[in-house]
């Protein structure tokens, strides 16, 4: 008993402390957390990772769904935004791309809400996956760029392994090769020093399709055989029936229909078996044309098997539901652009009138301190410098503000901390200027009292001798 409380205290942990990541976690461990007493956050980043980890399953609705209202329960934005990755990555690979696209749309909101940048990279990602497969690549190419800048600024390897694999397959599919080569190797690298079967499963695929694009077929299918071996370790039903897909059209290329028709019938058996339509589609279409003229029944059998496919892939509905998505959210992100662009012009014109205030009053100080003629009351310094003070610090939150709320991820307590210190700071600087402004401005008085005194002085001694 105390062996499995210590364990799961450690599992405990173990997802507080990385649960902001797209990390593969030992899915015995996670149940293990979940059947124990959590605070409600570690239980939802428990529900999520396990969610995530879960291959071939449609537990991970009912994990997410629980995540979800467990979430709004109690405000956890950030466990809300991962549940709907979930949910957006399970219809992805069910290829309802219109329901994957709503779910990391969503998410997207979620997650700009508080700044969850976690949540964002992996929305872009799992986007950019979407648009590969509607054929948007110049989409995907977007995506996966916002993925990919955001997985370099918070050091994910393993994201950032992916985004370089979906770029390398845009540009593939576009046709540039040179850059979809740089990229996959880019992908291989990382992949390479993680050594884990997920990203390596992705990195050898697009080499694999490289490969064969560029007529190097047994290179390619050193690189797809790679890939059938990582995605079996990796456990997921889609990838391994789409490397089966993949190395099936190498054969084809290759001029081996025995070869092709093995590896295109295993990828149809497993589509069809798990409702996979994307690779149930292109498995279809092949065998259908590998058995033309030979068995018209069966290619017959496997034309209509494409049909009902693609009938569910890309339905004029569907269609419809994804451009009015995509449109959507291209004016959405417009409209955030805008409002950045006019958040920041405000910021800097705040910035200048803080400035011009303070440079006003600081004028004044100055006049005051270095009049001859004016004798200045401690009560109008004392009111100066708070109001300087007052600005100044108004100053520093308008030109540090952004930077403290990207460094506590605009955590209201961390910042209103940070703020404190700031004060913390100013103030004795502040006291310390005040005191000697106003030594500064008692001598001034006194000088100009004492001059005003020997001034009348000398009047009266003059008016005494005239008499």
């Amino acid at each position: 008993m105390r062996k499995i409380f210590l364990i799961a205290v450690i599992s405990t942990l173990f997802i507080n402390g990385l649960a902001q990541t797209f990390q593969t976690y030992n899915i015995d461990s996670l149940k293990l957390v979940l059947r124990t007493e959590l605070h409600d956050t570690s239980r939802i980043w428990a529900l999520n990772n396990l969610g995530r980890n879960i291959p071939n399953s449609d537990t991970i609705i009912a994990l997410a769904e629980e995540a979800i209202a467990l979430s709004r329960e109690v405000g956890f934005i950030k466990g809300e935004a991962e549940a709907y990755n979930n949910i957006g990555y399970w219809f992805n690979q069910q290829g309802n791309y219109p329901k994957a696209l709503t779910s990391y749309l969503h998410a997207i909101q979620l997650s700009e809400s508080v700044n969850f940048e976690a949540g964002l990279k992996r929305s872009f990602n799992s986007i950019a996956t979407v648009y590969i497969y509607l054929k948007d690549y110049n989409a995907a190419i977007g995506y996966a760029e916002k993925a990919r800048k955001l997985s370099i600024k918070l050091e994910d390897l393993q994201t950032l392994a992916l985004a370089n694999s979906w770029l390398s397959k845009a540009y593939l599919e576009l046709h540039r090769t040179d850059s979809a080569l740089r990229y996959a190797q880019l992908s291989y690298e990382i992949a390479s020093r993680l050594n884990e079967p997920f990203t390596l499963y992705f990195a050898t695929a697009r080499l694999g399709e490289i490969n064969e694009a560029t007529g190097n077929y047994n290179l390619a299918l050193e690189y797809l055989r790679m890939s059938l071996r990582f995605s079996k370790k990796d456990g997921r039903y889609f990838r391994v029936s789409g490397v089966h897909q993949q190395l099936a059209m190498v054969f084809k290329s290759s001029g081996l229909r025995d070869s092709c028709l093995w590896h295109a019938k295993e990828a149809f058996l497993i589509s069809k078996e798990q409702n996979l339509y994307g690779t149930l589609l292109s498995s279809s279409l092949l065998l259908s044309e590998l058995y033309e003229g030979r068995n018209d029944s069966e290619s017959l059998r496997y034309h209509k098997f494409a049909l009902a496919a693609k009938d569910s892939l890309f339905s004029q509905e569907k269609n419809r539901q994804i451009a009015d998505l995509s449109f959507n959210e291209t004016l959405r992100q417009q409209e955030l652009e805008a409002e950045k662009r006019q958040a920041a012009e405000d910021r800097k014109n705040n910035l200048q009138y803080a400035a011009i205030a303070f440079g006003f009053i600081l004028f004044v100080i100055i006049f005051l301190l270095l009049s001859h003629t004016i004798i200045v009351n401690q009560t109008i310094i004392e009111f100066l410098g708070t109001l300087a003070l007052l600005i100044v610090f108004e100053f520093m939150n308008l030109l540090l503000g952004p930077f403290i709320g990207s460094l506590s991820n605009n955590s209201p307590l961390i910042m209103l901390t940070i703020m404190v210190c700031i004060a913390a700071l100013l103030i004795p600087v502040h006291q310390k200027l005040e005191k000697w402004i106003t030594h500064k401005l008692i001598e001034k008085n006194n000088k100009i009292r004492l001059a005003a005194a020997k001034k009348t002085i000398a009047n009266l001694e003059e008016t005494t001798t005239n008499d």
